[in-house]
């Protein structure tokens, strides 16, 4: 996954979010203060990440909230650090279970990082229309936009 940028894929009454997030936006995990985190920082601080970021990251049909689920989190590759190296940026792959398929799924997206490269998101939302065919909705969160229901 790219840096800053994400989906989420919803199926029938799923969503399937991947998001490559900025370590610069987590708080308290850096130990070393390299601006990167490695895989034992993750592992030390996996917990409270994922505690912070289901407060940051939210999902709703609407105006009703959905929970994530089977939160998973690992660190992202870039051409500079291999796989499993220390990593500027982040992936958390997620699961929102709707109670049906949703009408308006809204995302909210309150994870910005420090430099100006690391405030603006490319998002995709795909979905398959009750006709079969494949929709598609591409909007961009910035901390002054970092709300949007998709497929309006």
């Amino acid at each position: 996954m790219e840096d800053q940028q994400g989906t989420l894929n919803i199926v029938d009454a799923r969503g399937y979010l991947v998001i490559s997030l900025p370590v610069s936006a987590l708080r308290g995990v850096d130990d070393n203060r390299d601006g990167r985190l490695d895989g034992r920082e993750l592992q030390r601080h996996a917990a409270a990440i994922e505690r912070d970021l289901r407060a940051r990251v939210r999902i709703a049909d609407g105006e009703v909230a959905v929970p994530l689920e089977g939160v998973l989190l690992n660190l992202s590759a870039d051409e500079q650090h291999r796989e499993g190296g220390p990593a500027t940026h982040l992936v958390m792959l997620a699961v929102a279970m709707f109670p049906q398929s949703p009408r308006r799924p809204r995302l909210e997206l309150r994870v910005f990082g420090r430099s100006p490269a690391e405030r603006t998101y490319r998002f995709v939302a795909t979905r398959r229309s009750a006709s079969g065919r494949s929709e598609e909705d591409l909007q961009r969160f910035t901390p002054r936009s970092p709300r949007h229901e998709f497929f309006e």
